[in-house]
């Protein structure tokens, strides 16, 4: 019985703990994401109950300005956050079946997918790849362009918007979240069967 458990333990995937992670990665990303929001009604609901002045008041509109360019810039940080998951994951991944030499430019899209290609993965494949291809364009105008930029244009959904400011982008987190978990399931099913097939 010991020798059989010891056996199951062996052979448990290295992949699987490294999706365990990257489950617990995302659920940090979410209660940062569940905080901020908290925040920002806390100080919306506190201005809502100032009272009123007959005329304008100027510090009444920069407040609530106030509110909602740290909404957009909560979002923004969640995005990437979010971005920043999958890469670690991508990472640790190919660390794991190729070695951390392997890893070190895995942040590059190519490099990513002929890493992937050597473990007969096929990154277009992978389930929910086309979204979060789209998360990684959001983060890269999150970053270098604070708008939608060319990259992130060619997306179905962006691509009236060329040159736009990026606005809130808490639906978009919203509907990338799930997507994202699919994605780096997939990946981990798909590195799993690699790693039972390779020779011991």
């Amino acid at each position: 019985m010991r020798v059989e458990m010891a056996f199951k333990y062996r052979r448990l995937s290295p992949f699987f703990l490294l999706g365990r992670l990257a489950k617990y990665e995302l659920e940090d990303v979410d209660r940062f994401l569940a905080w901020s929001d908290q925040q920002r009604r806390g100080r919306q609901r506190y201005l809502e109950k100032l009272p009123s002045s007959d005329g304008p008041d100027d510090q009444f509109v920069d407040d609530f300005a106030e509110i909602d360019a740290f909404t957009s810039l909560y979002t923004e940080s969640a995005i990437v956050a979010l971005w920043r998951c999958v890469e670690l994951f991508r990472k640790r991944t190919i660390a794991q079946a190729l070695g951390p030499a392997q890893a070190k430019s895995v942040y590059r899209h190519r490099d990513f997918s002929n890493a992937l290609a050597r473990l007969r993965i096929s990154e277009p494949k992978v389930r929910c790849a086309r979204s979060v291809d789209e998360l990684r364009c959001i983060n890269n105008a999150v970053k270098h362009e604070g708008r939608v930029g060319r990259e992130l244009a060619a997306c179905p959904r962006w691509k009236k918007r060329q040159g736009e400011e990026l606005g809130n982008l808490r639906l978009h987190y919203a509907r990338l979240r799930s997507l994202t978990e699919r994605y780096i399931e997939d990946l981990m099913t798909k590195a799993t069967r690699w790693w039972e097939r390779k020779p011991a």
